[in-house]
């Protein structure tokens, strides 16, 4: 069993496009190649663990954002009182006293409905954001123990960190990490047009673990000394802020693939190359 790779679209035109194709061009492709060249396939274990909790905080995250937006357009059809607790933050201490709040006495039914739906929503959207917390530590505790110290790193939280681990799964699935950044989606493109010279980003790739190396240069920029002077220097130059930050995601790729490259735990949980036929 190997990970098959995509198959080159050259190799494939003029053969059609099916599942059977598709199937047989990959076995070709593998035969082809010398064992040592063979994918890897991915981990399992505690990065399959990993990739569980990740697919539950996708999903929570989309339901607790979908409560809260709910909640905020009851509270915006309420009174006073309630329509300015939907202009603030939706903090704990405010979904308390909203859920304190109490019927008026001659209310309608329809202020009924409204008062009995908001206490609903705000038992859901605080029973959502204590799941993600205890899914976040979850993630925290098998990433301290699968790549001790990458949480450390500055912008690198215990989401980001876990998609990177999934993504990259074990030493040998790629090759450098130039590889590694095409994986990722951070890999340069040429888009030189006549005298202007210029690289624009990479629209392929994984986008969850592009998404999580976004995140972590969306964070240096705004946190990091060092980041911001890089920033203001390459902007002295004459880069775009799109520029900067496609330069930055390639710095950030770099980094993580030298981290998880070098820890002993993902190294301990690499998969037997298959052997030469």
């Amino acid at each position: 069993m190997i990970e098959c790779e995509q198959p080159n679209r050259k190799a494939r035109h003029g053969k059609g496009k099916s599942d059977p194709i598709d199937a047989h061009l990959a076995v070709l492709a593998a035969l082809r190649l010398d064992a040592d060249r063979l994918p890897v396939p991915r981990a399992d274990g505690d990065r399959e663990a990993l990739r569980i909790l990740l697919g539950a905080r996708h999903e929570l995250t989309v339901a607790n954002t979908a409560q809260t937006n709910r909640l905020r357009a009851l509270l915006l059809g309420g009174d006073d009182t309630e329509r300015d607790m939907a202009r603030v933050t939706l903090t704990d201490p405010i979904l308390a006293a909203v859920a304190r709040r109490r019927e008026p006495r001659e209310a309608s039914r329809e202020q009924a409905v409204r008062h009995g739906e908001i206490r609903r929503l705000v038992h859901a959207v605080r029973a959502g954001r204590h799941t993600l917390a205890a899914n976040r530590a979850q993630l925290q505790t098998i990433v301290d123990e699968m790549a001790p110290g990458l949480t450390r790193r500055r912008g690198v939280g215990a989401v980001t960190a876990a998609q990177a681990i999934v993504s990259f799964s074990h030493p040998g699935r790629c090759r450098s990490d130039a590889a590694f950044a095409a994986l990722s989606g951070t890999s340069p493109l040429q888009a030189s047009s006549g005298k202007t010279v210029r690289h624009r980003l990479n629209r392929g790739g994984d986008r969850a673990l592009n998404c999580a190396i976004h995140t972590i240069a969306v964070t240096r920029m705004r946190c990091c000394p060092t980041t911001k002077n890089y920033g203001a220097r390459r902007t002295a130059e004459g880069k775009s802020s799109r520029e900067i930050q496609r330069c930055l995601k390639r710095y950030i790729a770099r980094e993580l693939y030298r981290a998880l490259n070098a820890s002993t735990t993902l190294t301990a949980q690499t998969p037997a190359a298959p052997a030469a036929a």
